[in-house]
């Protein structure tokens, strides 16, 4: 499916050099290694089957397959002795579901059915709106060449009707948001080709839509929009269709055109649910380290059940994460009661609501459970259980992403324990800044590496089981991911027992668009 770099493979020459480099590197990992040890293929094996089951009903976000499957974890965590978080081993997590049923529009005495001449913009909250619509051209303001469509005009409580396209020389980005500005309670576009826009939109706009039930002040507008086809927009104004040839508009005469009263009501099915994160804590033996937090994740969450009643279980994505997570875990504690314990605390985290949006992970960033200055690094684990098209010769590799993006420290500590303890092929296709399939925006740790924390994102690629009913426990490569966990424990061991903490020396630009 993709292609192998060959960077990945390891020279005799390269090894040589490393090794040096790894000593130098590395200061605490022997100690750890009797510890990472303990994480076994067979152990691995016994906690997925339980984990994948059909019992666990595809593990959805909101359903009874996930609450049995966070309860399954959190009494894992109490079995091992780490510590509840905030008093409990669940992190509430708010989320509400909405679902789009049908709609109208009321519009110069009109009724303008939903689907056929307008469908609501992606993520649009109403259920109804009203006001007065006027026409403001692109709906545009630029001051360096004086051109303003809004000039002379007072949108404020009223419905604006733009142009979805705009003249070439200018940007069309932000005109909802300067709508909003101005007080306008709605937009509608005029869109030429609406059935084209209508054909990809409709399949997301009508499924369930899952999110934080939460008021995103401050993250652009969320003013209510709808794309209308141009021509029902030629026939309620009355205008010609020469008149909105683009590159000969005449602006003057169409600015400000008044269309009359506005009426949108929308049928949707809205449901709010408590879902929750599943979270324990080793505290650290240093008091002054102690403070600072390395964190180890996965997302326990999958599709569910479809509507045949076939059950995905979701085996690799992410159940190999989260019996990884728990199996750290183990060898964590295993350690900290022969007193061995990390210096600095460490806290593991299996998010729920990862397939809906990375929604338990952003969650946990807007209310974390210690000051986000205060976390060291996040060591993300999801889908490392298969092997996929570009490595079906030979499994003994991992995905890295994101681990030199922020800290050049992190990046180098984990090369150093892979050369000195494990010897996988390290993978960096995907950590490439034009990687177009955007991993590293499309999992947990993204929501820590948005706020400045190192991560790095352990993954062993996409599979033809990939969100299927085919991602069973059965086709898990357990010793390979077991060479992962050893990698990702020995990885933390360095990081918590470091006298400094990581430094982020390196700049990262966050897109909006990640998903």
């Amino acid at each position: 499916m993709f292609m192998k770099h060959s960077y990945i493979l390891i020279t005799a020459a390269f090894l040589g050099s490393s090794w040096i480099g790894s000593s130098q590197t590395l200061q605490h990992t022997n100690q750890g290694v009797q510890w990472a040890e303990t994480i076994t293929a067979e152990d691995l094996s016994s906690l997925l089957y339980v984990l994948a089951a059909d019992s666990m009903e595809g593990r959805e976000t909101g359903k009874e397959g996930q609450r049995k499957a966070a309860a399954f974890i959190a009494s894992r965590f109490e079995e091992l002795g780490l510590e509840p978080v905030q008093g409990s081993y669940f992190q509430e997590v708010p989320l509400k579901t909405s679902a789009l049923k049908g709609g109208l529009i009321g519009m110069k005495g009109e009724k303008l059915p939903y689907r056929d001449q307008w469908i609501p913009y992606p993520g649009i909250e109403v259920s109804s709106l009203q006001g007065e619509a006027v026409f403001v051209g692109y709906g545009l303001q630029d001051p360096s060449s004086g051109w303003d469509d809004y000039a002379s005009l007072n949108v404020r409580g009223k419905v604006v009707v733009m142009l979805s396209d705009v003249p070439e020389e200018m940007s069309g980005l932000g005109r909802r948001e300067l709508a909003d500005s101005l007080g306008a309670v709605g937009v509608v576009m005029a869109v030429k080709d609406f059935t084209t826009a209508r054909s990809r939109m409709l399949p997301w706009l009508e499924r369930e839509r899952m999110r934080l039930d939460v008021d995103r002040e401050g993250e652009g507008t969320d003013l209510p929009t709808v794309l209308m086809s141009m021509e029902t927009v030629l026939r309620l104004s009355g205008w010609k269709s020469e008149e909105f040839v683009i590159k000969k508009w005449p602006k003057r005469k169409l600015k400000g055109t008044q269309l009359g009263s506005f009426d949108l009501n929308l049928a949707r099915a809205d449901e709010k649910i408590l879902a929750t994160n599943v979270w324990g804590f080793l505290p650290g033996s240093d008091s002054v380290l102690s403070k600072e937090v390395v964190v180890l994740t996965s997302h326990y969450d999958h599709v569910g059940v479809d509507k045949e009643g076939l059950i995905y279980n979701g085996a690799d994505d992410d159940g190999s994460g989260t019996v990884s997570l728990l199996e750290n875990a183990e060898a964590w504690m295993a350690a900290a009661d022969s007193g061995a314990g990390p210096k600095r605390s460490i806290l593991f985290m299996a998010f729920v609501g990862e397939e809906k949006g990375l929604l338990g992970s952003e969650w946990y960033s807007d209310h974390p459970a210690f000051p986000l200055e205060s976390h060291v690094c996040d060591l993300n684990m999801d889908m490392v259980g298969r092997f996929d098209e570009a490595h079906k010769d030979d499994d003994r590799y991992v995905y890295l992403i994101g681990g030199d993006k922020l800290s050049s420290q992190l990046h180098d500590i984990s090369e150093a324990v892979n050369d000195e303890h494990i010897g996988l092929a390290l993978d960096y296709t995907f950590n490439a800044p034009d990687d177009p399939n955007r991993f590293y925006y499309r999992s947990d740790h993204y929501n820590f590496a948005k706020h400045n924390i190192p991560v790095i994102f352990y993954f062993s690629g996409v599979h033809e089981d990939y969100h299927g009913p085919g991602d069973t426990p059965d086709k898990i490569r357990y010793p390979k991911m077991a060479e992962i966990g050893r990698l990702v424990f020995l990885t933390s061991w360095e990081v918590a027992n470091r006298e400094s903490k990581l430094a982020v020396d390196r700049v990262n630009d966050f897109p909006s668009d990640r998903r």
